[in-house]
């Protein structure tokens, strides 16, 4: 699949958690916007603006009929997409560890941010459980899709995200997390879904699939 076209292995989803944190009424730029799924519901549901950027001309094609403005944008241009806009909230989902110099973009977007602005970010956890198991054996094996998605230039640990930000002059209100492990009994169980919710909060470091960082400047 070439570059193109990989926003297909996404264009159904979005991320819940993300959806979850923003609240009615809201002027937000999602950078990775893929298909708009995420945008057309926080529109929908929420009554949000949502500016939407992404390197597919094929998946901003079809954001165009769902957000409120979507443009093709090349993030490792290292410049930012508007001159006289500013932004609630700025969305980066599942991004920043497609960029050779996240750090850049960061110092960059800010110049989109007020003083009561944030960013939220998600970000793949690759010391998780799964992953420090596969080291044991030896393996790093890329995939289509995940924490070892095969497009992932960089990888990262929280330690290695709070200093990320906090280097380009971030304050971090908040780093969250969602699981990313299998038990088999906790597969079947509400209570133990909770459980495994529980642990993740826990000991994050171990068990987040992903980290959820909402820091402002």
């Amino acid at each position: 699949m070439n570059k193109e076209e990989q926003y297909k292995i996404y264009e159904n989803g979005y991320n819940l958690h993300i959806y979850k944190l923003i609240s009615k009424n809201k002027k937000i730029l999602e950078v990775g916007c893929n298909t708009g799924n995420l945008g057309h519901n926080l529109i929908k549901n929420k009554g949000c603006i949502v500016y939407g950027l992404d390197y597919s001309k094929k998946a901003i094609n079809i954001a165009k009929t769902r957000l409120t403005k979507a443009i093709v944008f090349d993030l490792e241009t290292y410049k930012t997409p508007f001159k006289n806009e500013t932004f609630d909230i700025i969305i980066f989902g599942d991004v920043l560890e497609h960029i050779r110099y996240p750090e850049i973009v960061l110092s960059k977007f800010k110049k989109l941010l007020t003083k009561d602005s944030i960013i939220i970010a998600s970000i793949p956890n690759v010391a998780n459980i799964n992953i420090r198991l596969q080291l044991l054996f030896g393996n790093f094996n890329y995939k289509p899709s995940g924490i070892l998605d095969q497009t992932h230039l960089r990888f990262f640990t929280k330690k290695s995200v709070k200093k990320m930000f906090t280097k380009q002059n971030y304050k971090i209100i908040k780093i969250d997390s969602t699981p990313g492990f299998n038990f088999i009994i906790l597969r079947h169980f509400k209570l133990l879904i909770k459980i495994k919710k529980i642990i993740c909060k826990m000991y994050s470091k171990l068990f987040a699939l992903q980290f959820i960082v909402i820091a402002k400047k």
